[in-house]
């Protein structure tokens, strides 16, 4: 076993996605010890611009395993929440107090999506390394963007609130071997952004590909790579995704003062 320099280095260096969980295996002191760190995450002018959703109704969590690309065990993990940029208490105060509010005044944009973004994915980086410190694992599930319109009419979103990743936990039913490897390539530059060389490719993605029980790689790196090209970008899950993500961006930029008249 490696030796960290502390216990919260340990958790970020071992913890690795569980998706099989024991039913009942977090308590409500617990639950609120991990809601409580979302709320302790840094975010921008303390305005905490996200909201969590604890999705608890085994209807609704069956809803929301069918609209993640079909993933059953969504449905049975102890916590599901639904992680979402919101800057809807904000704008509302703003119409109500802010003196030109009779006036069109100006309305959050494309800064604002990105910043409240960021806000729900420290709440949830935060709420892994909390769950994680009591040996309560977690899975980030991203396709909670998908099936946005659904998403939205299911869980009442109103405007300048929308879903950025689902986040489940619960014990292990097994504890994972090993963290998985990530790509072999430099992430932290000095001064100044360098681009990976392209013959650093296939070395990029040799320690992701699976070994045989001879040790062996189960693919060539090249393989491997156009594989993981129609993961990523040439599937129907993700023009699926792209679509929604549009949706979502054209409901947040669209003019809330229509709506108001």
């Amino acid at each position: 076993m490696p030796e960290y320099i502390n216990e919260t280095v340990r958790i970020l260096e071992e913890r690795t996605s569980v998706r099989a969980f024991l039913p009942g295996s977090v308590t409500p002191q617990e639950r609120d010890i991990i809601e409580s760190a979302a709320l302790r995450a840094p975010n921008g002018g303390k305005m905490s611009k996200f909201s969590l959703i604890r999705v608890e109704d085994p209807q609704l969590k069956a809803f929301v395993a069918k609209s993640c690309d079909n993933q059953p065990f969504i449905a049975d993990a102890p916590l599901v929440y639904i992680l979402l940029a919101d800057f809807n208490r904000w704008f509302r105060a703003f119409l109500k107090h802010v003196p030109s509010a009779g006036a069109e005044i100006n309305y959050p944009h494309e800064d604002e999506i990105l910043l409240s973004e960021i806000d729900a994915v420290l709440a949830a980086e935060n709420m892994v390394i909390a769950a994680e410190s009591m040996g309560i694992r977690s899975c980030f599930i991203a396709d909670i963007i998908c099936n946005y319109q659904e998403v939205k009419r299911v869980f009442h979103l109103p405007k300048y609130v929308m879903p950025i990743t689902l986040l489940i936990m619960g014990r292990a039913k097994q504890e994972p071997v090993q963290r998985s490897s990530r790509i072999d390539a430099p992430v932290v530059f000095t001064d100044c952004y360098e681009e990976l060389p392209e013959d650093q490719f296939e070395k990029m993605v040799s320690p992701m590909i699976a070994r045989g029980k001879d040790g062996q790689p189960v693919m060539s790196e090249e393989e491997y790579i156009r594989r993981y090209y129609v993961r990523r970008l040439g599937s129907w899950l993700s023009f699926e995704r792209t679509n929604n993500v549009r949706e979502m961006f054209a409901d947040w930029l669209s003019s809330p003062y229509d709506r108001l008249k």
